[in-house]
């Protein structure tokens, strides 16, 4: 990476370089096609549904609703900062688009044939709010959240830029599952071996696991993974970072 400036101040998060570099160009679609058809296969194969889904930590990225729309009713976004909320709020009301190549990208893999906007209004007539998150608390919604649990979670290289240590990352798999009904589904991607992402000038700290940790963890707190996949870094993604590999799974 280039000679960035180190920070964890997320009042510095910009957006929109985010979803231009790691989701909207060319070279970044060649990775996330992977993460998309990873996401598409855990819901088809593994027959996962439900009424309601949270997905924590969504950033300005829709990508993991993709595929996850197709199988629940209704849908709650979350993110810590208030620039990333607003960017969904501004999704959502139809004043932005998701890049165009990643929703026609899956809906080739669903065998539709819809147009990324239709994909897109589909998706956003489920989204029933946009909320704050702090996956550092034991109430991550916060106390005035209704209480009501979700079917599915789903959340994606979020837990690993939250805390510094295993036993955090453990913390985090908790605090989110008080959210989630008994026999739900927990969805992760997770970065592995890594210490660092940029987002714009800045370099934001992540900690540094491994996928017997994040293994552990998981099943210390109760879930067993029914489904998981593994993918090595690229070239491309070190333009940004600097993670050895990348872990995706279902926990149940």
């Amino acid at each position: 990476m280039e000679k960035l400036q180190p920070t964890d101040d997320y009042a510095k998060f910009d957006p929109e370089w985010y979803l231009t570099n790691y989701v909207g160009t060319e070279e970044a679609s060649i990775n996330m096609r992977t993460d998309l058809t990873i996401y598409h296969q855990f819901f088809t194969q593994n027959n996962i549904r439900g009424k309601r889904l949270l997905d924590v930590g969504t950033g300005p990225s829709i990508h993991t609703l993709l595929s996850a729309s197709n199988h629940v009713d209704e849908i709650i976004l979350s993110d810590y900062t208030p620039q990333n909320r607003q960017y969904l709020e501004n999704w959502l009301n139809g004043k932005t688009s998701h890049p165009k190549m990643m929703v026609d990208f899956v809906t080739s893999l669903e065998g539709r044939t819809v147009t990324a906007e239709e994909k897109e209004n589909e998706i956003r007539q489920k989204v029933k709010g946009i909320l704050h998150i702090d996956i550092t608390s034991e109430q991550p919604l916060g106390r005035d959240y209704d209480g009501e649990l979700f079917d599915v979670i789903i959340t994606s290289y979020c837990f690993e830029a939250a805390v510094t240590d295993v036993p955090g990352y453990k913390r985090c798999i908790e605090n989110v599952s008080r959210l989630l009904k008994k026999g739900g589904y927990l969805i992760i991607g997770v970065c592995l071996e890594g210490d660092t992402y940029q987002v714009g000038e800045f370099a934001y700290p992540t900690m540094n696991i491994t996928k017997e940790q994040v293994d552990k963890a998981m099943k210390e707190s109760g879930y067993e993974i029914i489904a998981s996949d593994q993918i090595q870094g690229t070239p491309v993604d070190a333009q940004f970072q600097d993670f050895k590999s990348y872990y995706f799974f279902v926990g149940k």
